[in-house]
């Protein structure tokens, strides 16, 4: 097996985080900029903006988040991402990712195809920088909390950090050093998964 395929089963989504690293917040910024530099999108447009949030500001995001999630969400579903949001807030750090409307509008123009462009550079960007936190040794989460550029949802974190009005938020991801094994992976047959062809 390749390393490339050992870094693919090795990262998993993995809730209990913690602070425990030895790496700086430096090497791990060294790494996240090392990445994205390469991470393909649609027309080389590069639309995709990334935040990383480390310390207090961590913190102070993830606390906006609860506040504003917990008359939001209800029931089961507030059981389990309440302790997510805790949980990320003992991380190293927090990536979040925009799209950059304007660099949208520039590289790949407007409309549905448009959108779904936006999207597939974003997912490009999430998961090769989830491979890199991986491969440092530190374990990670997706989520999608407090988004909606169209309906301003994101526009009080991008106001609590300062960031451009044209900043739309995609996803965030609390990364930190696992201190717990994700569960077992369940997977479907490879053969319903994936359709051979032709000879």
């Amino acid at each position: 097996m390749s390393n490339f395929t050992d870094l693919i089963k090795q990262r998993r989504t993995t809730y209990a985080i913690g602070n425990k690293t030895e790496l700086t917040h430096e090497e791990i910024v060294d790494r996240i900029r090392e990445i994205a530099q390469d991470v393909p999108s649609a027309n080389n447009s590069q639309t995709t903006r990334v935040v990383v949030l480390f310390g207090e500001d961590n913190v102070k995001l993830w606390n906006h988040i609860y506040n504003v999630q917990k008359d939001v969400m209800q029931g089961p579903m507030w059981d389990m991402m309440s302790n997510v949001m805790q949980g990320a807030k003992g991380g190293v750090g927090t990536i979040l990712f925009f799209e950059d409307q304007g660099a949208i509008e520039k590289g790949i123009g407007k409309g549905a195809r448009a959108d779904v462009y936006k999207q597939h550079n974003d997912a490009n960007m999430q998961y090769a920088l989830w491979l890199g936190l991986a491969e440092l040794g530190l374990g990670a989460s997706l989520q999608h909390m407090n988004i909606g550029f169209e309906q301003g949802f994101d526009k009080s974190i991008k106001e609590m950090f300062d960031l451009p009005e044209n900043y739309e938020m995609i996803a965030q991801m609390p990364f930190g050093s696992i201190e717990a094994a994700p569960g077992e992976k369940e997977y479907i047959d490879s053969n319903e998964q994936v359709r051979v062809i032709g000879e």
